[in-house]
């Protein structure tokens, strides 16, 4: 299907799918460049009153309750938001008809004129996108750092001030990919790859295809960042003419184990740890030198899975030509407190000498994986390995909770598992460690509370989705949090 020229949109009769945040802002950029605007959601408009008042000086014609036939009559091309899947009867229907469907990203991205950096993966994208930004602001070098994109600031709400003297940081998830056509970011970073979304994509080959979007179009003057320890992502370079730069978690102890993984790193920039002295070191690697830029130590974030974060995103910071010592001191001054940070890996309180710790965020297997991974990193109450109470349970979207095994045997004391829909998981840890189901997000903190003992860690990090009590993992995270504050006995944070 030939793609429209989106260089053109004045004649163009557009109808948006969705009325979320995405399907607004590309309303009103369309219409500002003066597109005839349709917009159909399945919710009825006293459930979007608060959405269309932010349309409501825009001539726009709706088609509410339901995608009905006559919202895609007289479209030229349909742009959907990430929250539609692009298999429902009605798509089905245009595709038929051979009407365009694009995403709000690959529509605001062809019209950005500003440079893209565009980070994916199936865990750790919000974190990375916001380092890679703090990075990119640290030598001035750009007029504009914008960060936009599925950690929830549509990029068609940041399009029509961007120039090219500016830069986006850019959160792509796999719905975001999946409906683009010519995207083709300066940068891509692909930072892992497991099992998630099979609710929505099916299959995992179609979840990866999805994802392989990120740089299929990238040619050999752009780039792309990968994790040389994900297999899966590694493979990337496959899918791509982009130059490769590729960062690792790998520890080098000898100058000889540098030099070998050095050899590794692409087309000559990357980034890995090294032993120096006493402290693991954080370096870049460009030009065939090696430059330090800080130390695991310094890192203001918690956790194993946040250094490769931080790799990936000092491999971006290189490529750009920021200064090693402009990334340290970027790194170091990170400011954790961000709403899209909340809910991931977020130290709550410390009660009685137990760590309570909120990681709704933690959607799918191999988020909660990292999360136990990093344990041992998060307290310096002593205890036995096996300390953690963890919450888990929700809506499946198709896990395979097999990954998890391992980490649960030698570091889970007890599962308490949430909600009804906990059959798999209890099937799958079977004998790994004791199990206690709860009804509710207070029953299950005020079970953990009631059998904890100083050193435990209880942990929320759910391995998936909320939709089964909650309307998403933001609401889930914060009954957690009021939970463990209106505990009987409660002592301040240190």
């Amino acid at each position: 299907m030939k793609h429209p020229n989106l260089g053109c949109f004045s004649a163009k009769q557009i109808t948006v799918f969705g009325a979320n945040r995405s399907g607004i802002a590309i309303a009103r950029l369309l219409h500002d460049r003066g597109v005839n605007i349709s917009l159909t959601d399945s919710r009825d408009i006293e459930a979007l009153s608060t959405e269309i008042t932010q349309l409501k000086n825009i001539p726009i014609e709706y088609y509410l309750g339901g995608h009905c036939e006559s919202c895609i009559a007289n479209a030229e091309l349909i742009v959907v938001s990430p929250g539609v899947p692009l298999e429902i009867p009605i798509l089905v229907e245009a595709k038929k008809r051979n009407i365009p469907i694009l995403g709000e990203l690959e529509v605001s991205a062809s019209l950005c004129q500003a440079p893209i950096v565009a980070i994916t993966g199936t865990k750790g994208k919000s974190t990375t996108t916001l380092l890679t930004a703090a990075i990119l602001e640290a030598d001035n070098r750009f007029s504009n750092v914008v960060v936009a994109g599925n950690i929830g600031v549509p990029l068609a709400s940041k399009v029509a001030t961007l120039t090219c003297k500016d830069i986006v940081a850019l959160e792509a998830s796999s719905f975001q990919l999946e409906s683009t056509v010519t995207f083709q970011p300066a940068v891509s970073v692909v930072l892992n790859f497991s099992r998630d979304h099979l609710d929505r994509h099916g299959t995992m080959e179609s979840y990866l295809n999805a994802k392989k979007k990120i740089c299929a179009n990238q040619t050999s003057s752009e780039w792309i960042v990968l994790n040389a320890a994900d297999t899966t992502a590694k493979n990337f370079t496959h899918a791509t003419a982009a130059k490769k730069a590729f960062f690792t978690d790998h520890l080098s102890n000898t100058d000889e184990e540098w030099k070998k993984l050095c050899r590794k790193m692409g087309d000559g920039i990357g980034a890995c740890l090294r032993s120096n002295a006493n402290n693991i070191g954080i370096y870049t690697y460009k030009d065939n030198q090696e430059h330090w830029v800080c130390n695991v130590a310094d890192l203001p974030l918690e956790g194993a899975h946040n250094v490769r974060n931080v790799l990936a995103a000092i491999v971006v910071g290189t490529i750009f030509g920021i200064t090693p010592v402009d990334m340290g001191k970027a790194i170091r001054e990170f400011d954790r407190i961000h709403p899209a940070l909340e809910h991931a890996f977020e130290k709550v309180s410390v009660i009685k000498g137990v760590d309570y710790i909120n990681d709704s965020k933690a959607t799918n297997v191999i988020a909660t994986c990292a999360a136990l991974e990093s344990i041992e990193k998060t307290t310096e109450l002593g205890g036995d390995a096996k300390r953690v109470f963890l919450i888990i349970g929700g809506y499946d979207k198709g896990n395979n909770y097999e990954p998890l095994i391992e980490l649960v045997s030698t570091k889970v004391k007890n599962l308490v598992l949430l909600g009804e829909y906990t059959q798999n998981i209890e099937k799958t840890f079977s004998g790994c460690a004791d199990m206690h189901h709860s009804a509710t997000m207070a029953e299950a903190v005020e079970y953990a509370y009631t059998h904890a003992t100083p050193g435990d860690i209880v942990l929320l990090s759910p391995a998936n989705a909320s939709f089964d009590m909650y309307t998403d993992y933001k609401e889930r995270g914060q009954a957690f949090k009021n939970a463990v504050n209106s505990l009987e006995t409660y002592q301040s944070l240190d």
